[in-house]
């Protein structure tokens, strides 16, 4: 189920505000999103948007904004043809006439036993009528898909041996591929088709992220053309509204607000950053910043990234920097949550029975994860697992995430410290889905 509303955020432009998204989220879901269309239906897949340059970060807003500053375009994505692949030891994959490689030579008996493979060839048309230009893109998408097609939903049973021989197969291939959530877009799940609520259809999907890139780059290439709007910006810096830093926060305290307005917070390399206009200064410095120049930006860059003290004390916290297990751990929760409100195959009575489970689950483990901080000793992997389990069955069994890999992540990279504030975030995460939960089931009871 589509993640993209945990990346929304509103910004405003003369006292007007525009929800948007970071680019390189909103196309990962589109593609996703077209991909699962054509694979459990086939049909096109459209959808437009706008995209503004905004304190130097790329984001997209879902409407054909009238504002100027806005570049409305239209993407079209359809499949022209599909076709199994039988079981290879490697497969290749391309996107823009590059390879990208997956090892199956290990998974080849798990494969042959249970799953049928597939490659599809995607064309993306990014089409840009106020400039009068169209750009088709072309990528391979891996699809995996379970022997029998779709499977009853009244055989409990056989729907728990489904999810298993994927969840499997799903830890074998990340085992065997250590980078391939680095290189490919993984989704897997049991889907749904309005149309077809006996049933569900086990699939798993691996889309080339470079391809993502691909899209991204020009359509912020064509904006920066036709807008004639241009940035030179270090490769290493990041942009990101949420960054938070002691240093960083004593150095806005002396920059002036005409300043503020124009800087962009971020990452540069590992460590907080700002983003400024050309210009000196040295009179805001606090003593603890290095400056980075450009042709027409400063990035002021807080702490030494090459100074081992400033990433992290062990290994725990640079892991913790690459992935935040509390964050993810919530976007699978709210993933459960949406595969409830957006099976629009379900009739009201059997929504709120299902959010009423999922509610009560969730009621479990915030309890749990309260005694674990007041104790102090953290809740294993297998504890929370059974939670996670609870919540997908109670959910209809229309959907399961990547629960497993954070988990293990979770139990085999982290410290008890690192687990008690991991769980203390995730609560946070509960609090707030149990809420969007209530707020869900009085508007049923409203009607």
């Amino acid at each position: 189920m589509s993640k993209l509303r945990n990346y929304e955020r509103s910004i405003r432009i003369n006292d007007k505000i525009f929800y948007v998204y970071p680019v390189q989220p909103f196309i990962s879901d589109l593609l996703y999103k077209a991909v699962m269309r054509e694979v459990l239906r086939s049909r096109e897949y459209k959808e437009q948007g706008s995209l503004i340059l905004h304190k130097n970060e790329p984001l997209v807003s879902f409407e054909t904004e009238s504002d100027p500053r806005f570049m409305p375009f239209v993407v079209k994505i359809n499949s022209p043809t599909a076709y199994k692949i039988g079981y290879p030891a490697s497969i290749d994959v391309n996107y823009v006439n590059k390879n990208i490689y997956l090892n199956t030579a290990d998974l080849s008996r798990m494969l042959e036993a249970d799953f049928k493979l597939y490659k599809k060839v995607f064309c993306v048309s990014v089409i840009q009528l106020k400039f009068n230009t169209v750009k088709v893109f072309v990528f391979e998408a891996i699809v995996i898909r379970y022997k029998d097609d779709a499977v009853a939903r009244r055989y409990e049973d056989e729907l728990k041996l489904v999810k298993t021989k994927i969840q499997t197969l799903i830890r074998t291939l990340k085992s065997t591929n250590p980078t391939v959530l680095e290189i490919f877009l993984l989704k897997y799940g049991l889907y749904l088709i309005p149309g077809h609520r006996d049933v569900v259809f086990p699939v798993i999907i691996l889309i080339p992220k470079g391809i993502v890139n691909e899209i991204a780059d020009y359509l912020l290439t064509l904006y920066q053309q036709n807008y004639s709007i241009y940035t030179n910006l270090p490769a290493e810096f990041i942009p990101n509204e949420n960054i938070q830093s002691p240093e960083l926060q004593k150095f806005l305290d002396k920059l002036p607000l005409d300043l503020i307005a124009q800087m962009s917070t971020g990452i540069y390399k590992s460590c907080p950053a700002i983003l400024l206009p050309k210009g000196d200064y040295s009179q805001y410095l606090t003593g603890n910043e290095h400056l980075i120049e450009t042709e027409e930006k400063v990035v002021v860059v807080f702490g030494n990234p090459q100074n081992p003290q400033n990433r992290g004390q062990n290994k725990e916290e640079e892991n913790s920097n690459d992935l935040n297990i509390a964050e993810e751990l919530g976007k699978e929760i709210q993933s459960v949550y949406e595969s409830i409100i957006e099976d629009y195959s379900v009739y009201n009575e059997e929504e709120e029975d299902r959010l009423r489970k999922v509610n009560s689950v969730l009621n479990e483990l915030g309890r749990a994860i309260l005694d674990a901080l007041k104790s102090q000793i953290p809740l294993d992997a297998n504890q929370i697992r059974r939670y996670a389990e609870d919540l997908t069955e109670n959910a209809g069994d229309s959907y399961f995430g990547n629960f497993e890999y954070y988990l293990d992540y979770y139990e085999n990279s982290l410290s008890e410290t690192g687990k008690l504030e991991t769980l203390a975030t995730l609560l946070t995460f509960i609090v707030k889905i149990m809420y969007d939960i209530d707020k869900r089931i009085k508007e049923h009871n409203s009607l």
